[in-house]
């Protein structure tokens, strides 16, 4: 290594040795924050592709590695491509921290950043020069950074003393660059050259930001879910504990959310050793909101003990219940009063799939078609029941539209009519047994396994009429 370059080393070691470091943080906190890309907060990867782009830019500058040939800081456009880009992290953590800004202007800063970016590169790489040579990168980072700045003073947010000295960080960094950015549009105003020391301390300022937004988001996101899980316990809690509740039955449930918590809902009331009503619905939507509507589908159902042997009288009742209470959402639901003794069925539907009933004698399908409207839009919704006589070795079916929506590639619907065809096939199985191949010929019609395969909630009920037992 020649003198002069060795001397040149020297004048250049702490330069080299900062951006350096700024580079190792940057590093840093992109790993960290792919490690963590589960909890959707993108604070510690923009600080990280901040300062990864920014120390690189810094290190490129430097004239001891401008001289080293055969690096890439050699390049003629490498320090405008980085001059271009590292602003586009700057502004999207400014967004992920203080939200889109005044009239949406921080996101548009942010979407600007793209753009020109993207505009700038195809200058430079088109034209002999680098666009920044010809000072337009300078007033566009200017008038940025003013945005920035009213947008820092204007945005309302706690006044705690974290958020006071944010803020103060914030504004003193942005009016360093500012004001650098304007003396170098012409050599009149200021000789000063205030970048390395300002993004130092806006590199302390966002570091420190992008860890306190990362942990409190861990924070709320830690609350949810165990506000889910609470939730879900309680939803469980909703469901039958036993559903065996008639002699001469057998019956088999399978309840699957889409998520942690779902919008289906079934019930079973008994009434005797012979008699139970059975209530199936399905929440519009999905989530912690249809979770609740369904908890409260719980308590509807409940109250119509003295009403089960009248379906209809169940849901006009219900729907009563409901009204104004669901916001935008409604339920379809189907509720059907089973007598043994008597050998009959009687249902009503609102808005609800069709049950299907098998018939093993002659073997036939039976889709049991009754029309009435959904629960909740509608206070003077009426509702008709349908009477059915049963069997021995009859098969009732119950389900929501989880399964006959269940679709593949193709969005092509699993549909009522392979549901009937599953339902022939597996006729000569047990209730159980019939459930569990429901599901699995469900995950293998979408090509994938398990309850990946859902689009919906899902909520099915196979009730076997064993007449002759008991």
């Amino acid at each position: 290594m020649s003198e002069p370059l060795i001397d040149t080393l020297k004048n250049d070691f702490g330069d080299i040795a900062v951006s350096l470091f700024v580079i190792a943080v940057g590093l840093i906190a992109i790993a960290v924050a792919l490690f963590r890309l589960k909890s959707k907060d993108f604070s510690l990867l923009n600080f990280g592709l901040l300062c990864l782009l920014y120390g690189l830019r810094w290190l490129a500058e430097i004239p001891t590695m401008q001289a080293m040939v055969g690096f890439p800081f050699t390049a003629p456009y490498f320090h405008g491509v980085l001059t271009y880009l590292f602003v586009i992290p700057f502004c999207a953590l400014l967004v992920n921290i203080f939200g889109p800004g005044v009239y949406n202007s921080m996101r548009w800063v942010f979407y600007s950043t793209i753009a020109y970016a993207m505009i700038a590169i195809a200058y430079d790489v088109l034209s002999p020069g680098p666009l920044m040579d010809v000072g337009i990168n300078r007033t566009v980072v200017v008038l940025w950074g003013l945005v920035g700045i009213i947008n820092i003073l204007l945005i309302r947010r706690k006044r705690d003393i974290e958020i006071i000295v944010l803020r103060v960080v914030f504004l003193l960094i942005i009016l360093s660059f500012t004001i650098d950015n304007i003396a170098a549009l012409d050599n009149y105003f200021l000789n000063v050259n205030l970048e390395h020391p300002s993004f130092i301390l806006l590199m302390i300022g966002l570091g420190y930001v992008a860890i306190h937004h990362t942990y409190a988001n861990d924070k709320k996101l830690q609350a949810i879910e165990r506000e889910i899980e609470i939730a879900r316990k309680i939803q469980q809690s909703n469901l039958p504990a036993n559903i065996n509740v008639l002699k001469g039955s057998d019956i088999a449930a399978r309840y699957v959310p889409m998520s942690t918590v779902a919008g289906d809902f079934y019930d079973i009331q008994k009434v005797d050793e012979s008699k139970a009503g059975i209530l199936i619905a399905d929440v519009s939507g999905h989530g912690i909101g249809a979770a609740l509507i369904g908890s409260m589908l719980k308590i509807a159902y409940a109250s119509q003990e003295y009403h089960v042997a009248d379906p209809a009288k169940v849901l006009t009742e219900m729907n009563r219940i409901l009204q104004g209470k669901l916001e935008s959402s409604f339920v379809t639901a189907c509720a059907v009063f089973i007598d043994l003794e008597n050998k009959m069925l009687c249902y009503a539907c609102a808005g609800h799939p069709p049950p299907i009933l098998w018939r093993s004698s002659p073997g036939e399908i039976y889709r049991m078609e009754n029309s009435g409207i959904i629960l909740g839009p509608f206070p003077n919704a009426i509702y008709e029941n349908t009477e059915l006589d049963i069997r021995t070795n009859d098969r009732l079916v119950l389900y929501t539209d989880g399964i006959i929506e269940t679709s593949r590639k193709s969005d092509e619907f699993f549909g009522i009519e392979r549901l009937e065809s599953l339902i022939r096939e597996s006729s000569s199985f047990p209730a159980e047994r019939s459930a569990d191949l429901f599901i699995e010929r469900l995950a293998q019609w979408s090509g994938k396994s398990g309850t990946a395969s859902l689009d919906d909630d899902l909520t099915l009920l196979i009730i076997d009429m064993v007449l002759n037992e008991g």
